[in-house]
């Protein structure tokens, strides 16, 4: 009966502990002027619709772009076997990502509390984004004059504006989830 007080106890503090750190993190993201996106976990139903209908080479190189704890990043080692590199600007999902890739034993990716516009994605076989739809018309002109030609950007839920996807993956319900691009359309 103790140990089940214990266990409650130690499961409640550490929902109360987390909710805390995302209303931190939402609300420094609101009322400081931060190039970083706001911290949201790629969802499971996207992850698993990728797995299933990205065809995706082993052995090349991917980038996170505000890549939050790295969830994405993770998947796409397990599931693809590609080493990736991720860039994160906020403390808590930084660091909880630094922790998960070690705890987990993921040594192919890498996490860095940097701004992605300072790095060359010119080097990247793969770009995966999860942003708000103004973060991405941010974005997409600096994406799209810095990638390979032969790279490919992987959109998790919203579109650019200027360019076209040139395959657009639909979920079980018919709506268009992961939409790819390549640098000339």
């Amino acid at each position: 009966m103790i140990v089940k007080q214990i266990v409650l106890s130690l499961l409640l503090l550490f929902i109360v502990f987390f909710a805390l750190r995302v209303i931190w993190g939402l609300l420094d993201f609101l009322f400081r002027k931060n190039e970083s996106a706001m911290y949201v976990p790629s969802f499971n139903r996207h992850i698993r619709l990728m797995k299933d209908q990205l065809k995706i080479i082993s052995w090349k190189k991917l980038v996170d772009l505000w890549c939050g704890d790295g969830k994405a990043m993770r998947f796409f080692t397990e599931a693809f076997g590609l080493q990736c590199d991720g860039y994160e600007l906020q403390r808590f999902p930084y660091r909880y990502g630094r922790f998960c890739n070690f705890a987990l034993w993921f040594p192919t990716i890498n996490l860095y509390k940097k701004n992605f516009l300072q790095v060359d994605i010119g080097r990247y076989d793969y770009i995966y984004v999860y942003l708000l739809p103004h973060q991405m018309a941010d974005i997409e002109s600096r994406i799209f004059k810095n990638i390979a030609p032969h790279a490919i950007v992987i959109s998790n839920s919203f579109q650019f504006v200027e360019h076209k996807p040139y395959e657009v993956i639909k979920d079980r319900k018919g709506k268009a989830s992961i939409f790819l691009y390549r640098k000339n359309g």
